[in-house]
């Protein structure tokens, strides 16, 4: 939405620009805090800017006026010289000052700053200001080019959704330890499932409960020993535990007893396996995870009670079609059921 504040103040004199001038005012309320107390998509988008500047994040800050001929700049009212406009900046000046809309190219175009004083400063602050406001436009150089809005976050100074959005996702966005893993050879929700995982973002009864919601239990659906929470599900659960060991051993590589998602992966990590191959299991594990969640969910939620044992089946035969047809390798049924370590990839 930002684009359209961009484009406001860069097409200034285009028609709808004068359209929301002529209906909210000739400040637009830009950077002011407003009341919508009637449907309008402009105080909206005014109202999202604010909103973000209350949090901290103030994206006016990254528009700013270069000027060239400061024929289209005002002196006081828009910021040209620093990171503060000269009003804000020396307002006992600006209180001096008989013509408030000057622009630039007629301000220093004249003998003196204070030509357009309703009358001289007479010492004190107004004195010190209207010196350090002399000292400040001091040896500034106009030039024969239009004055344009320029947006700091490219070097272009030309304004991109891109860039505002990478500045607000960093802003807003929780800062994660690692990298986000992505297994091409299982699919996207898939994945989405072990990132949820990493980040503890599922409704496990526990996270239910820390959001304020009453449930009749937090216990395990499944095996109602422990708190269901992702780790419990994941890693620690009985169920869990009986299928990474049945997987492990029909990869043929050594069982480890893990208690997290951090401890799982330094656990892959460390397997001796070759590239592909370690991709191809993690994948599996990304599949077992799934299985077992929809086995929790048809635990609480279906009207019949799944087979524990089924969930290896599913595991081998869901992972064998996800990853031959998403690998584009050739190995056979048989080859995966023996051991998947030594199919060709």
């Amino acid at each position: 939405m930002f684009k359209w504040v961009w484009r406001f103040l860069s097409q200034n004199s285009s028609l709808w620009a004068n359209v929301i001038k002529s209906i909210h005012g000739d400040h637009e309320k830009i950077g002011k805090q407003v009341k919508v107390s009637y449907p309008s998509i402009w105080l909206d988008i005014v109202k999202e800017v604010d909103l973000l500047k209350k949090r901290g994040l103030n994206l006016l800050s990254f528009v700013n006026k270069k000027v060239g001929n400061g024929s289209d700049t005002l002196f006081w009212e828009e910021t040209w010289h620093g990171d503060v406009a000269f009003k804000f900046l020396f307002p006992r000046a600006y209180a001096l000052e008989s013509c408030k809309n000057i622009d630039v190219a007629s301000k220093l175009s004249q003998n003196s700053l204070a030509f357009t004083f309703r009358r001289e400063p007479r010492g004190g602050v107004e004195q010190d200001q209207f010196d350090s406001l002399k000292a400040m436009v001091e040896g500034t150089s106009l030039v024969n080019i239009r004055d344009r809005w320029i947006w700091s976050l490219q070097s272009s100074g030309d304004f991109t959704v891109a860039s505002i959005r990478k500045l607000i996702d960093e802003f807003t966005l929780s800062e994660v330890s690692s990298s986000t893993r992505w297994i091409k050879a299982v699919p996207i929700k898939v994945n989405v499932l072990a990132w949820k995982i990493k980040l503890d973002n599922l409704p496990t009864r526990l996270n239910i409960s820390r959001r304020g919601m009453d449930i009749d239990s937090i216990l395990c659906p499944t095996c109602g020993k422990a708190v269901e929470s992702t780790r419990h599900i994941f890693f620690t659960c009985q169920i869990a535990r009986d299928i990474l060991h049945l997987i492990t051993s029909w990869w043929n590589i050594p069982y480890m007893e893990v208690s997290s998602y951090e401890e799982w992966l330094v656990w892959i990590l460390s397997l001796r396996l070759s590239i592909k191959h370690k991709r191809i299991f993690e994948g599996v594990c990304y599949v077992t995870w799934w299985h077992i969640w929809n086995f929790r969910n048809k635990t609480i939620f279906g009207s019949e009670s799944p087979s524990k044992a089924a969930i290896f089946d599913e595991v081998q035969s869901r992972s064998f079609y996800w990853c031959r047809y998403r690998c584009k390798a050739y190995f056979s049924w048989i080859e995966w059921l023996k051991n998947p370590h030594l199919v060709t990839l």
